[in-house]
């Protein structure tokens, strides 16, 4: 990934007098040129900072009145060429302006897990796991916003497994490809990495993983509850937590053999590469310092570790005070000077990644 990466700025996240300038973790986020938009993990609304990380206001908060929100936010995400900002949630997408001006919302009858706009009434959405593709959950889906059925995909059968029982588990990874303005997707069931656009869903390229039967089974079984746990998986079966992808690269993050690693695929050739993440401590503990597992990434820019999100020509990542502790004592991973902030508590900090777009 180094090889892809050119430069970095450091843009930590402004502490005010205001109460509301202070984020308690980020659960999701949104990036243009102007602003960063923060949806923080134990705080219902959206908080608007400028790209140098000055506070400027709470924009979008949950509730009952005029342009306020309700219900679990999964994710977020802002449209800059047309000014959107939208929300998602199971059932329903509201939508503002990017300066928080309420536009609408429209409400559709399937349930998701995850959501995206990928182009111009066109959304991709991943079922809600746990419901079976005979009974509702249509797999992986193109949508308009008033919910017609663009495309669907929903045949990840096995003959391991009965098809009442077949649906999303929790094995399932997914990514907006930016560049390609689509969804990356990745189901345990299968080693097919699919990419849903705004008119057809295809594959991007298919990873030879060789799992046994029983973590197939595992990823397709909504009637086995042990898949929510990683100490149920065997080890040497390879589970894609998440992905994402740069101009020359697909990269994988993979928990294999009860730890993490970051696998590379060239676009062109095939080629992949593979290399062990440090972990500092347990993943229930990564998770605790950082939901986006910003540092749990490869070691490839100046020996520090690398993750995030592709936005136009800049890789995103976020990082906390507390999780940059945990790697402290690590002697093989170095923590840049911008980063080494001697507070467990405080903001997050926002990493930006300038990338090369030589493929």
């Amino acid at each position: 990934m180094g090889d892809e990466i050119e430069g970095v700025t450091y843009v930590p996240l402004e502490m005010t007098a205001d109460d509301a300038s202070l984020i308690d973790g980020v659960y999701d986020y949104a990036v243009t040129d102007r602003y960063i938009y923060v949806l923080p993990v134990k705080e219902p609304r959206i908080v608007l900072f400028d790209r140098q990380g000055r506070f400027i206001r709470t924009l979008v908060k949950e509730g009952q009145g005029p342009g306020e929100f309700t219900g679990i936010l999964p994710c977020i995400q802002v449209d800059e060429r047309n000014d959107r900002l939208f929300l998602f949630s199971n059932n329903r997408v509201w939508e503002y302006t990017l300066e928080g001006e309420f536009v609408g919302q429209s409400t559709h009858e399937y349930s998701v897990i995850y959501m995206r706009h990928i182009d111009k009434d066109r959304f991709a959405a991943i079922s809600f796991p746990f419901q079976p593709f005979d009974g509702g959950g249509f797999g992986l889906g193109i949508f308009s916003e008033k919910g017609d059925t663009i495309a669907i995909k929903n045949d990840f059968y096995s003959f391991l497994l009965p098809h009442e029982k077949s649906g999303f588990t929790t094995s399932v990874a997914a990514a907006y490809s930016d560049a390609q303005n689509s969804v990356l997707f990745k189901t345990g069931s299968n080693d097919t990495v699919f990419s849903v656009s705004a008119d057809q869903i295809k594959a991007a390229c298919v990873l030879d993983l060789k799992n046994s039967d029983a973590e197939v089974i595992r990823s397709l079984d909504i009637t086995d509850m042990s898949n929510l746990r990683f100490d149920k998986k065997a080890p040497k079966d390879i589970f894609v937590q998440d992905m994402l992808e740069l101009p020359k690269c697909y990269y994988f993050r993979l928990w294999y053999n009860q730890g993490s690693c970051i696998a590379s695929v060239d676009k062109k050739t095939g080629n992949a590469r593979v290399e062990k993440c440090e972990m500092p401590s347990s993943i229930k503990e990564l998770a605790d310092a950082n939901l986006q597992h910003g540092m749990e990434g490869t070691r490839s820019y100046r020996n520090f570790p690398v993750w995030g999100r592709v936005v136009k020509d800049e890789l995103v990542q976020v990082v906390t005070p507390y999780e940059l502790n945990l790697y402290r004592s690590l002697r093989s991973v170095t923590i840049p000077e911008e980063l080494d902030l001697k507070e467990e508590e405080g903001n997050p900090v926002f990493v930006f990644y300038s990338l090369s777009q030589s493929e």
